[in-house]
């Protein structure tokens, strides 16, 4: 049994920092990214551009986002749309979580350099 709740519980971790993601917003992000560089150049996007330059930007995106999460996080616990977020809940440390999306932002920032 227990180890049926420690799995649940990195299950739900994984699912926390998902959402500090904001996976969602970043994928819209990355739909305008392919259409900006595919009208920027007539003779295509190289495929390394494509994957490295999009990987890039998601990860960067996903940074800020995680960055917005703990800057909000007491505002998120006030509201009622906002208060089952996992920093407002702390299920995840606001240590954590900028740790977290320094991680992706400097991550984003190597494969777009």
């Amino acid at each position: 049994m227990a180890t049926v709740t420690g799995e649940h519980q990195r299950q739900g971790l994984w699912r926390d920092y998902l959402e500090l993601t904001k996976p969602r917003v970043v994928l819209m992000m990355l739909v305008t990214s392919l259409v900006g560089m595919f009208l920027a150049t007539r003779a295509g996007v190289p495929w390394t551009v494509l994957v490295f330059g999009n990987l890039g930007i998601g990860l960067c995106a996903g940074g800020a986002a995680a960055v917005n999460h703990v800057v909000d996080r007491r505002i998120d616990a006030m509201m009622a749309r906002t208060h089952k977020r996992p920093l407002a809940e702390g299920r995840v440390s606001p240590l954590a979580g900028l740790s977290f999306a320094l991680l992706l932002s400097l991550s984003g920032l190597v494969l777009l350099l």
